[in-house]
């Protein structure tokens, strides 16, 4: 019997034992799992801020990408102005060196302008004058020595224009 008694107090301590130690893993179980919950709280939240700071990051990304393009046209543009009043300087430039130049020759086209006017203008007044006379009477050959004005010299003034423009 005291055997028995003795194995049954050895029995009670040692199921006292494993009710503790069963109870000392219910705890750790427990706090783990609160542990766990912790740190997926965490986790959620540190994953939802690197997701914003990725989306602000992004969004400020393409802000300054499109301010960056937009920045480039602007500077294309000005660049396209620029080249553009540099190619119009060049253009009037040359013509002015052009111009220099064909007057540093003695070429002096403006008399031959005045005169090719003058020429114009005494060929229409012979047109209408021929025209008034077709109506009217006619006179016959007068007008054959009219259209053949010479130049000084003997020349047409076809001759007298080629001659203005040939380099002296």
């Amino acid at each position: 019997m005291d055997s028995l008694s003795l194995e049954k107090d050895t029995l009670w301590e040692q199921l006292a034992s494993i009710e503790r130690q069963l109870q000392s893993v219910k705890e750790e179980s427990l706090a783990r799992g609160r542990k766990i919950e912790e740190l997926k709280a965490k986790s959620v939240a540190k994953l939802a801020k690197a997701k914003s700071d990725t989306e602000a990051f992004i969004s400020s990304y393409r802000a300054d990408a499109e301010a960056a393009n937009i920045g480039a046209k602007e500077i294309s543009i000005a660049a396209e102005v620029k080249l553009s009043c540099v190619l119009d300087h060049a253009r009037q430039q040359f013509r002015r060196e052009t111009l220099k130049e064909v007057h540093a020759r003695g070429f002096n086209l403006s008399a031959n302008i005045e005169r090719a006017k003058t020429l114009e203008e005494e060929a229409a007044t012979l047109l209408s004058d021929e025209d008034g006379s077709a109506n009217g009477s006619d006179s016959g050959g007068g007008e054959d020595e009219v259209l053949m004005e010479e130049t000084p010299g003997g020349a047409t003034p076809e001759d007298a224009a080629a001659e203005d423009v040939a380099p002296k």
